[in-house]
């Protein structure tokens, strides 16, 4: 009865430190692929390792502005966040403006080609600041629709461009894979976004301070031509 009291609690004992033992671990691991990731980013800022930045992040922590950081804790990750991305809408919408710009300016065009002699007389006389003849008024105010509505065709494009642009951002550096390059823009899908806190040591100037940041990880999950593509986070704010 000895021996099976000490089985006992050998047994119970060794459960025990099993059970503590694995909540150390699975305190250690948690935030693995965060760690990771920050770690990579740090290190490579330290050594302005463009070519590694290049393929994780969209901003910069610079030594000589920001310092560097050599260690940090990982202090909350915050639930990931989904929305759609519109890139193929904003696609459509940039080939409709530019398609429209497009129409004005053949337009455009044809009317200065039917008009060329008196639309120069315009400009001329507005280039000597003197007041237009009469019977090139009607031409100057035709034309002075026409240059309006050019520039505003230019401001549509630009920012339907900038739109897409912005849009489709993280999908190009998240989605980028040098052996098998796609062109995300066409393509639907989700944007995921979560943010990491951290605790971190930053040396600057021979001096370091201890500062919380927050940190935007992103990536994109998107319907491939050949199925669903998984991005990768990439780091797109630090605060």
């Amino acid at each position: 009865m000895s021996g099976l009291r000490m089985s006992r609690k050998m047994t119970s004992l060794l459960v025990t430190l099993v059970l503590a033992l694995g909540g150390v671990l699975a305190g250690c691991g948690g935030g693995g692929e965060e760690q990771a990731l920050i770690s990579s980013f740090f290190r490579a800022s330290r050594f302005n390792d463009r070519a590694t930045l290049g393929g994780i992040s969209m901003v910069a922590f610079s030594p000589e502005e920001d310092g560097t950081v050599g260690s940090f804790d990982l202090e909350n990750v915050a639930e990931e966040q989904r929305r759609p991305l519109r890139m193929r809408e904003q696609s459509e919408t940039v080939r409709e403006v530019r398609r429209a710009q497009q129409e004005f300016a053949d337009e455009m065009k044809m009317y200065q080609d039917e008009n060329f002699d008196a639309i120069a007389r315009v400009i001329e006389a507005e280039r000597a600041g003197e007041d237009v003849g009469r019977r090139d008024r009607d031409i100057q105010e035709e034309w002075t629709r026409f240059r309006d509505e050019s520039q505003q065709h230019s401001r549509t494009v630009s920012e339907a461009e900038n739109e897409l642009g912005a849009e489709s951002a993280v999908a190009e550096v998240s989605a980028y894979d040098p052996n098998n390059p796609i062109a995300v823009r066409g393509l639907e899908g989700e944007l995921v976004t979560k943010e990491v806190t951290i605790s971190a040591e930053v040396d600057r100037d021979g001096s370091s301070e201890d500062r919380t940041m927050v940190i935007t990880l992103q990536m994109v999950e998107l319907d491939g031509p050949d199925g669903p593509l998984q991005g990768r986070w990439i780091i797109t704010d630090i605060q």
